[in-house]
Formats: C-alpha cells, sequence, structure tokens
C-alpha cells in the first residue's frame, strides 16, 4: 500500500502491500517543510486480543470500538476482545527540512481507542513498542533517530529486519505469500556473534479476495493521534493514500508477537 504520512511530527507516503520497489518518493516535503515526512512502504494487521490482557498493557480506559459500523467493521468483531494494532515498513527519503536520511525500516505495536481524555468518545493510539532499523543490517543507523524519537515522547527501540532491505519478503509463488520479522537488538556483535536479538514478533500473510475489514477501518485506525510516552501530550501522524502511486492491497494472514501483548498469540488476523 503506497500512501503518504503526515504527522505534528511526522509525514509521509505509504507504499504497502504490493510488492515492489520499496524506495516510492517523498511528495510530500516541498508543501511540509517543517514537518518530517517520508514515503513509506508498510503493511498493517489487526489482531483481536482479549480485552482484559489489552487494559493490562493500557494506564488509561478503552473505547469500545463501533464494531457495528459495518463500513469499518463489516463482520462484526470476536465477542471479548479489543484491536491491537501491529505495522511494519520501510520509510524511503526521510525528510524534515535540511536534515535527511535516505531509508529507515519502522514496526509498531499499539493499541487504537485508548480514552486519554477519559471523556468515552474521543480515541487515541497508545504505543506498546516502537522499532527503527538501518537498511541492509546496518542497524546502527537508527541509534540517532532512535534517541532523538525517544527524546522527543516516543520511545523507540532498536531493531534488525527481515528483509533489511525491503518491507517485506516474498517466501512461496502459488499462492504468493510475504513474511517479515522484527527482532530488539539488546547487545549487536556485528564481527564475531553470538547477539543478544529477542523475537518483537514476526509476519506472514497473503493477498485475499475477502477481507475482514475495509480500507476505512485502517484509516480510522491508523490515523488516530499517539499518546506520547510522558503522558502531557500526543501527536498526530497522519496517513495519505492518494498519491498517484498508492496501490492498496488487503492482506491475511497471521502475526506471532513475542513480548508484554503475547498473551494471546499467535493469532489469526487482517491485514
Amino acid at each position: 500500500m503506497q500512501f503518504s504520512v503526515h504527522s505534528i511530527g511526522f509525514l509521509g507516503l505509504l507504499a504497502s502491500l504490493v510488492l515492489g520497489n520499496p524506495e516510492c518518493p517523498n511528495t510530500l516535503a516541498i508543501y511540509n517543510p517543517t514537518l518530517r515526512t517520508t514515503c513509506y512502504n508498510a503493511t498493517w494487521f489487526i489482531l483481536p486480543v482479549p480485552k482484559a490482557t489489552v487494559q493490562s498493557l493500557v494506564p488509561y480506559p478503552l473505547i469500545t470500538p463501533p464494531f457495528n459500523d459495518k463500513s469499518l467493521f463489516p463482520t462484526g468483531f470476536p465477542p471479548n476482545t479489543h484491536p491491537i494494532v501491529v505495522s511494519s515498513g520501510y520509510q524511503n527519503d526521510i525528510r524534515m527540512g535540511p536534515l535527511q536520511i535516505e531509508s529507515l525500516l519502522g514496526a509498531s505495536v499499539y493499541v487504537p481507542y485508548a480514552d486519554y481524555l477519559r471523556n468515552g468518545k474521543t480515541a487515541f493510539q497508545y504505543a506498546i513498542q516502537n522499532y527503527i532499523g538501518g537498511v541492509n543490517g546496518k542497524d546502527v543507523q537508527a541509534l540517532v533517530p532512535a534517541l532523538v524519537g525517544s527524546l522527543g515522547g516516543t520511545t523507540i527501540f532498536v531493531a534488525d529486519f527481515n528483509p533489511n532491505n525491503d518491507a517485506y519478503a516474498p517466501i512461496a509463488s502459488n499462492p504468493a505469500i510475504y513474511t517479515a520479522r522484527v527482532k530488539e537488538v539488546i547487545i549487536p556483535n556485528p564481527i564475531s556473534g553470538p547477539e543478544v536479538k529477542p523475537e518483537a514478533f514476526d509476519l506472514a500473510f497473503s493477498s485475499t479476495q475477502t477481507p475482514l475489514y475495509t480500507a476505512k477501518t485502517f484509516h480510522n485506525l491508523i490515523n488516530q493521534p499517539q499518546i506520547l510516552n510522558n503522558g502531557l501530550l500526543c501527536q498526530r501522524n497522519p496517513y495519505y493514500f492518494n498519491e498517484t502511486f498508492a496501490e492498496p492491497r488487503l492482506r491475511t494472514g497471521n502475526v506471532t508477537v513475542y513480548g508484554p501483548p503475547a498473551g494471546a498469540l499467535p493469532s489469526k488476523l487482517a491485514g
């Protein structure tokens, strides 16, 4: 799915869900020179996780999503569960004024419909984990962006991605199946090994003609403002899917999440 992302902090074009050249152009920077913008080839997945498990991860009440809205949840949603969103992708042509980074890999696990304002109706995202990695195995490229992001209120961990030069990789052709893996880098050792890199999550997916969700579902969930880790501020990261080279595709598959949100996983998901 190719798209543009804009954030009061971050803007970008998104390229994802369609296998192809990950290096899509950043067409937003010229109009938003003071904001961080990028073209992003990404895939998002929606996981139904027991609501009690999700609530244990979020220090705010949860808003019940509009599961009866057929434009968002055409087949409903499993009872007594709450969505968790897992994403992974390739960011190309990252710009913010004179500051530029050629490319990075990024991933996240977060909870939508968090009641940050405690008014029972305004939905926010609460991040459980954010990851960033260098392209072609150069994890050190991610150290400064991770530090800057963390100082800005979004805790980001350096990670190792596979594939390390694209948003995902094909593992079968008939039918076409794609995969992506993310590992947090705790102790790197590129010279002699071993290294300490615990798994964050694994993805395997393919295109589907009978999706559980709609493009509107993803637009609604991923464009909610994000609560920063200090709990005092939030930021909005708008994603734009209307670029001429955008080719959104709906996927289905499996994700295995390790660490805090793993209580109900591996789980069936749609993306």
